[in-house]
């Protein structure tokens, strides 16, 4: 059944087809004042199971700008001008209205994990699929607005003009890990990745988990394990009998129905502390930033939290956990430990590429996939992006800044779309302000 509305031409300046929304869009843009309602088949690529979802782009040109919404909803003639009528169904589908062109705020979707949890910002996949809320927009009859205008990100960018929001693939994973405060609980996998690219900023470390502050990161092995060892192969067999040991008592324990012994517990404590005092800890504070190099493994630890940009794809090799592991039924121990790096290479200096009065720009990354900016902004102070042919994606850490119109504060994230943004970063409260850019690398 489709979900135009019946007998579209009862309103005037309402112009209903079906095909690709952008190409019924060069073809016949609307003129101000008047609506085009594009229905559309869309791919969930991100989905298991090949499935298409029946969507429509509703585009309202007004005096200052095109707006665009997109809903599943089924379209039905309730209201007697254009304007309202557009508002009208946006509020029906709880969608998002933005404006083409704007930069966008994300909304976050919550990932429970076993040591926490991942907020996601930007992620696209069958466990979860973040979304956009309204831009902020301009004009004189602005629609009412809803705090629960929510339209997927894919949705959007099958519609949004000139590919500005790009395409599948095209947008950096940003998230924040939330450990749980509590040791053991709160740990993450001991993990590698061959392909993936991910660098935390750390946003807070809990003071009860912390007294002094500082947090950890296990990040490689301990090199004094390593020269003890006699060899980097030898060092290797002595940390896989370890995690085999423990890896045996992690499995008899997951498979208890009943509370395990006194007797059993020890041992799991034991065997666990044993196999990680071959991990090697790296001392986290507020504003720290970690580049994971390629083939490391890693850790980041209980009461750390950090704001992540990865590459949007899942991939890693699981050297050890200390909970059950529920997305896959083996570890990867063997494996990874045959390309592992042992030690971290040398870390680069961060790079400054912009300081001037009141602004201080540095690239925290630079990886083949995508590079990371932070814009250190002094109260008052602002500094104009430039075009981009990739659509960026950016977080404040602290303050509140102004992003092209849009005010984010902290913890809060963008999309920036492709070309010119339409005015500057700016930090628009009274108070400095901290903000994340990843751009990716075509």
């Amino acid at each position: 059944m489709s979900l135009l509305p019946a007998q579209p031409s009862r309103l005037s300046g309402l112009n209903a087809r079906q095909g690709d929304p952008l190409s019924v869009l060069r073809e016949c843009p609307p003129r101000v004042g008047e609506m085009l309602a594009v229905e559309f088949q869309l791919a969930a690529y991100w989905l298991d199971e090949a499935t298409s979802i029946t969507l429509v782009a509703l585009y309202h040109q007004t005096g200052s700008g095109m707006r665009l919404a997109v809903t599943d909803q089924r379209l039905t003639l309730a209201e007697v001008s254009v304007e309202a009528q557009f508002a009208a169904w946006a509020r029906q589908g709880n969608c998002a209205i933005v404006e083409v062109g704007a930069v966008l705020p994300l909304v976050p979707v919550s990932i429970p994990k076993p040591w926490g949890r991942e907020i996601w910002y930007s992620g696209i996949e069958q466990r979860g699929i973040c979304g956009v809320g309204s831009s902020a927009l301009s004009g004189p009859a602005e629609p009412s607005i809803s705090a629960t205008d929510f339209t997927p990100i894919p949705w959007l960018q099958a519609a949004m003009p000139g590919a500005a929001l790009g395409g599948p693939g095209d947008l950096v994973l940003l998230k924040i890990l939330d450990p749980a405060p509590e040791p053991v609980i709160g740990d993450l996998y001991f993990e590698l990745h061959q392909r993936k690219r991910e660098m935390y900023v750390v946003t807070h470390v809990d003071a009860q988990a912390w007294p002094d502050g500082v947090g950890y990161i296990r990040y490689g092995f301990d090199p004094d394990k390593i020269a003890a060892a006699g060899s980097p192969e030898a060092f290797r067999e002595q940390y896989l009998d370890a995690v085999r040991a423990y890896e045996r008592t992690r499995r008899t324990l997951d498979a208890l129905r009943a509370p395990p012994d006194e007797s059993l517990l020890e041992r799991e404590r034991s065997e666990r502390e044993h196999m990680d005092s071959f991990c090697a800890l790296k001392p986290l504070r507020v504003g720290d930033v970690v580049r994971v190099p390629l083939r490391l493994p890693h850790s980041l630890l209980h009461g750390v939290r950090t704001i992540e940009f990865q590459t949007p794809v899942y991939e890693r090799m699981i050297l050890s956990f200390a909970q059950r592991v529920l997305t896959q039924q083996h570890w990867d121990t063997e494996a990874a430990l045959a390309t592992a790096l042992l030690r971290p290479p040398v870390e680069e200096p961060v790079e400054v590429v912009v300081e001037k009065a009141g602004v201080l720009v540095q690239r925290l990354v630079d990886f083949d996939q995508f590079s990371v900016q932070r814009f250190s902004l002094e109260a008052g102070s602002s500094l104009s992006l430039p075009a981009s042919s990739a659509v960026r994606v950016g977080m404040v850490v602290t303050g509140q800044v102004s992003v092209g119109g849009q005010v984010v504060g902290a913890e809060e994230a963008i999309l920036v779309p492709c070309g010119e943004v339409q005015n500057t970063v700016l930090e628009a409260s009274k108070t400095d302000a901290v903000f994340l850019l990843a751009i990716p690398v075509h």
